[in-house]
């Protein structure tokens, strides 16, 4: 196919191009809205449901891709995904900001800086429950570290 060589016609043929294309763009990155998941990807993300339309594209996106691994996922990985799917939607939008922050300096951290805290967590989550409640008390304001 030639294109034409009035240069007023290439214009208004690129500019409705793009007119067409913006919009549709941004509805893409907006990501799939809830009900065009499949029954499957809803039963899996089923604790985001009520946040899902607060979600941007980017992230819908990584949670479907969480969802399209689930089924190869031990019944341990999956009770944790659930678990922690179920702990985030429970947060405030201010503590999953908290949450992200924190995970960005840990990622930015040294490596060894990093195992250091992972080995801390490794040692507070193997206490019992009656010791880290003696912790809890010991110091209210402290919160314990982050799992990695």
């Amino acid at each position: 196919m030639a294109l034409p060589s009035n240069p007023r016609l290439v214009a208004a043929i690129i500019v409705a191009l793009l007119l067409f294309a913006i919009p549709a763009a941004r509805a893409e990155d907006r990501g799939p809205d809830w009900n065009q998941l499949t029954p499957s990807q809803q039963q899996i993300l089923a604790p985001l449901k009520d946040d899902w339309a607060n979600i941007e594209g980017p992230r819908r996106y990584k949670w479907i891709d969480i969802a399209k691994r689930y089924p190869s996922m031990t019944a341990e990985q999956q009770a944790r995904l659930q678990r922690r799917m179920k702990q985030w939607a429970s947060l405030s939008p201010e503590e999953r900001a908290q949450v992200r922050e924190r995970y960005k300096r840990l990622r930015e951290m040294p490596p060894d800086q990093r195992e250091a805290i992972r080995q801390k967590w490794r040692e507070y989550d193997s206490l019992t429950e009656e010791e880290k409640d003696t912790l809890r008390q010991a110091f209210p304001a402290a919160k314990p570290p982050a799992k990695p």
